[in-house]
């Protein structure tokens, strides 16, 4: 199975991209390309992670959230919950779909 997830982060125009290539029962690789320096910083810390704990652990748990931190992401950075969309879906736990921050400004 293969997953991927495109990231459009926002004002920082930054774009990234997460792949799951594999199965949830054996071997799996994640691939994780960014235009942001402190993203990439995390792929050495998502090959180390427990998937279905990166897909259910709560917010303060979960291992991507603790390698966001770790590698210094802004906290409204939404790459994090993007790579937790994809392992949500890898693990079969959602189905895949998209998810939509939308902002608006008015005066």
């Amino acid at each position: 199975m293969r997953i991927t997830v495109k990231i459009a982060a926002g004002i920082c125009g930054m774009n990234s991209e997460i792949e799951l290539n594999g199965s949830m029962e054996g071997d799996y690789r994640i691939l994780l390309k960014s235009d942001c320096q402190l993203v990439q910083s995390l792929a050495p810390y998502l090959e180390q992670i427990d998937q279905l704990m990166a897909a259910v652990g709560r917010f303060s748990k979960n291992p991507v959230f603790q390698a966001a931190e770790a590698c210094r992401l802004h906290a409204a950075c939404p790459v994090p919950t993007g790579i937790i969309k994809a392992y949500e879906a890898f693990c079969e736990l959602a189905l895949p779909a998209d998810a939509v921050i939308a902002m608006k400004k008015e005066e």
